[in-house]
């Protein structure tokens, strides 16, 4: 579950992720690719006819994160703006994640934030509140 006010951080793993929506509100997914270098946003949540899905398969070694999508106004050029704080115990998303291959913790890379600026410098705003900074 993640409530609204928190977030997924940025990270990496060498196996397909396969997110599953359950209940509550949307979620939006944050990738980040190394080979285009390109900002990928896709929206996890029960209403298929506004554009959400509810599942979505994260491919191997991508950076990837997710917020709750009410939370963050995001741009198409990836800025980022907090929505007004909302209460956690009401707003909410209930996923799941599935990896193929099984998932090895070791293999886990959480996502430095002066490496992925280094690398995305125009996306620095949606990298700030999905990392910790260094």
């Amino acid at each position: 579950m993640l409530q609204s006010g928190n977030v997924s951080r940025l990270h990496r793993i060498p196996c397909a992720e396969t997110w599953h929506f359950y209940l509550g509100e949307p979620l939006t997914i944050v990738e980040l690719d190394e080979k285009d270098g390109k900002l990928k946003l896709t929206c996890l949540g029960p209403d298929l006819g506004d554009n959400q899905q509810v599942q979505y398969t994260v491919p191997p070694y991508v950076w990837f994160g997710a917020f709750p999508t009410k939370d963050f106004h995001i741009s198409s050029d990836g800025r980022a703006a907090k929505a007004e704080p909302r209460d956690a115990e009401c707003h909410y998303s209930l996923v799941g994640c599935t990896c193929a291959p099984a998932f090895q913790f070791q293999d886990f890379e959480l996502g430095k934030h002066s490496e992925l600026v280094s690398t995305f410098p125009n996306y620095e705003p949606i990298i700030s509140f999905l990392t910790n900074t260094d």
